[in-house]
């Protein structure tokens, strides 16, 4: 998911990056600083954002343009909200970029694919679970959690295939046989960590998540 710097044409990069800048200033203006500040969550987001970082900077690379890691969007979603969750994205790509394992030109695409479309799959699905089904923790957990992570992460995986085929960087085959392919691989990984870390959260820290309610899931 992680292209070079000449991958894309100058004006889409620049785009990409205004548009993102857009998007992460609506969530900085609209994120629950003080409710994270009056809950004593301060350190605990600043640790899921670095952990976030981390696990953003182990990438496994196929060829150019084809590389996978996990994203832990969905704890971050479910933790922190939306807007929260885009900015703990925000500061995990600021960490590859300090890495350079991110171009700054990049920054946009990769904010956009790492930080924003994620952030909307795993907040969509967890909404409609919640709409759709009873609130029942299993759901929570297995649903919010495993599969949402999944979803979070098999999104900008499809979108980044479709446009390095789109732009031609790579060709049909070597996208199917040597990315696509590996879906599997990363999916369950991901669904697995999310689902574990919602799990053992809501048992041990329920205070620390945002979406997951007692009296709503427990009664």
């Amino acid at each position: 998911m992680n292209l070079a710097a000449d991958s894309l044409p100058v004006w889409m990069a620049w785009g990409l990056l205004a548009v993102f800048g857009l998007i992460i200033g609506r969530a900085a203006w609209r994120a629950p600083w003080r409710a994270l500040r009056a809950n004593g969550l301060v350190t605990v987001f600043i640790a899921a954002t670095a952990l976030a970082g981390l696990l953003w900077s182990m990438q496994v690379g196929v060829r150019e343009g084809l590389t996978l890691h996990l994203l832990g969007t969905a704890s971050l979603v479910l933790v922190f909200g939306p807007a929260l969750a885009m900015m703990a994205g925000a500061g995990a790509l600021l960490m590859t970029i300090m890495a350079g394992q991110t171009d700054v030109l990049m920054a946009g695409y990769q904010g956009l694919l790492l930080a924003v479309l994620p952030v909307w799959v795993a907040d969509g699905s967890h909404r409609l679970l919640r709409r759709l089904l009873p609130p029942n923790p299993f759901i929570f957990f297995l649903g919010s959690g495993f599969v949402g992570g999944m979803l979070a992460l098999a999104a900008p995986i499809l979108v980044s295939a479709v446009l390095i085929a789109f732009l031609g960087l790579q060709p049909g085959w070597a996208i199917q046989r040597d990315y696509l392919a590996l879906l599997p691989l990363v999916l369950f990984p991901e669904g697995f960590i999310n689902g574990g870390v919602m799990t053992a959260l809501a048992v041990y820290q329920p205070d620390w998540v945002r979406s997951f309610d007692d009296e709503t899931y427990l009664r």
